[in-house]
């Protein structure tokens, strides 16, 4: 706790909020999608440059940024696909500004806003929040709230636990133990990539 608030004390996007059990804000996301479990088709972009991207973390600990000011962004699509040695998970939005974050590995899927533990599967799990995010909205994300992508490589399932009070929250199962990652935001359209170290990449 003292680590993370050491680490955005300058951060508007997490004043004043604290951590649950599962590592997120408090005031965490409802779900906002549909509620049954589909397999998706969609594929993230796999093109984005690596001197678009930062270094892989050395470790599996926590991370977060600060998105921009005045960000107003609408969840509109969640992607996952392989890439040359790591998985690929983009949120997608509309709107202005780029989002902030915080990404963790944590115990259990836990739904922060209501506290329900989810099925998810996968030997790990991936919390993941995007701030600056907004619900109700008119071309919110429709698709299924969790759904097993068809080329996730180590990334096997992932649950769209919506939107609430600026958070919008991302549950990713990952096969086998934590692994390292790094997480950044691009713009043109806004998006927060989370990029998955594969353990056994070729």
């Amino acid at each position: 706790m003292t680590v993370l608030l050491s680490t955005i004390a300058a951060i508007a996007f997490m004043a004043g909020c604290g951590t649950d059990r599962s590592g997120g804000p408090d005031s965490a996301p409802a779900t906002g999608g549909t509620t049954s479990s589909a397999t998706t088709t969609s594929e993230a972009p796999t093109n984005i440059e690596a001197t678009d991207a930062p270094a892989f973390a050395e470790d599996t600990r926590r991370q977060s940024g600060p998105g921009s000011r005045g960000s107003d962004l609408v969840l509109v699509d969640v992607e996952v696909a392989e890439a040359e040695g790591f998985d690929r998970i983009v949120l997608e939005f509309s709107g202005r500004g780029t989002p902030g974050w915080v990404v963790n590995y944590v115990d259990e899927a836990v739904l922060d806003g209501s506290g329900e533990v989810v099925s998810l599967g996968g030997a790990a799990v991936l919390d993941i929040y995007a701030s600056g995010t907004t619900w109700p909205a008119p071309n919110y994300y429709r698709g299924p709230s969790q759904f097993t992508p068809v080329n996730g490589g180590d990334v096997t399932d992932v649950y769209v636990g919506g939107t609430f009070e600026g958070y919008t929250q991302v549950l990713a199962g990952i096969d086998d133990e934590p692994v390292p990652f790094r997480v950044y935001a691009l713009t043109a359209p806004s998006r927060l990539v989370i990029d998955v170290a594969r353990r056994n990449a070729d």
